[in-house]
């Protein structure tokens, strides 16, 4: 697929979508862009992360809060953002009375690590870079998911998908190990939990939570046939926004939904 940015966009869904734009805005210090009104009730509040769009859709009726968390379900499960104000970060969520845990890593890593929740629960990774690294990168969220079968998955990503996969990662506890794919300069990573848990997935309005990928295309007819060529279910088909752009939503083995835009010039 060829794209039009290399960074991918995150939708989330909440059940309080006031505290959660109050969240991304006063304690992450995301750059909150326009909102927009998308129809049938639904209102999108758009933030900035370096190249990224993080995408909060607040619903007329929003669902019902959701537990977070990476084992307590199968699908998107946790956000990575890459931070220069780490140390400022974590002050504010002190300031706003929020708990956060540091990842024990190696002092010569060029990196730390702590995690947070956001109002709905969702599992924040904030990785705090030592050496800052700016406008320049652009690459600043990541987009994490517990998946039910792990071969599956990186067959789909690798194979299906054609994505490079970055080298396995032991990072311990009920997690194991960690599979990262990358898409364009974005990255999804992924693991497996053991034992049942439910699989919430699907459509975006189906649950609360972190809950759609978006890439922008060249050619959505394009990349909709390569799809279409490799089996890859279509869970909804081509949808124009007359002005705006086309639309259409693939999903993972996990049902995961991943949408793919051409806007219009």
């Amino acid at each position: 697929m060829r794209l039009v940015k290399p960074q991918l966009d995150v939708g989330l869904v909440p059940s309080d979508p006031d505290a959660t734009v109050a969240f991304y805005r006063d304690v992450m210090a995301l750059r909150q862009l326009p909102s927009a009104e998308l129809g049938g009730g639904l209102t999108q509040h758009r933030f900035a992360v370096g190249g990224h769009l993080l995408k909060i859709n607040a619903y007329e009726t929003p669902p019902a809060r959701e537990r977070g968390g990476i084992e307590q379900a199968v699908g998107m499960r946790l956000l990575a953002f890459l931070l220069d104000d780490y140390d400022a970060l974590l002050a504010r969520l002190d300031a706003h009375g929020k708990r956060h845990s540091a990842l024990v890593s190696n002092r010569d890593a060029p990196y730390r690590v702590s995690f947070t929740k956001d109002p709905e629960g969702n599992v924040l990774e904030l990785v705090g870079l030592k050496k800052p690294g700016g406008k320049a990168l652009r690459t600043r969220l990541q987009v994490g998911l517990t998946v039910a079968d792990v071969e599956r998955s990186r067959a789909f990503y690798g194979q299906t998908l054609g994505l490079p996969e970055e080298p396995p990662m032991q990072v311990g506890g009920n997690v194991g190990t960690r599979y990262g794919f990358t898409w364009g300069e974005s990255t999804i990573k992924f693991w497996c939990v053991p034992g049942e848990r439910p699989v919430r997935t699907g459509s975006p309005a189906d649950h609360s939570g972190i809950r759609l990928l978006t890439m922008l295309v060249e050619d959505l007819s394009e990349a909709e046939a390569e799809l279409r060529d490799k089996g890859v279910p279509i869970v909804q088909e081509r949808t124009e926004i007359p002005g705006v752009c086309s639309l259409i939503f693939f999903s993972d083995p996990d049902g995961n939904w991943i949408e793919l835009v051409e806007l219009n010039s």
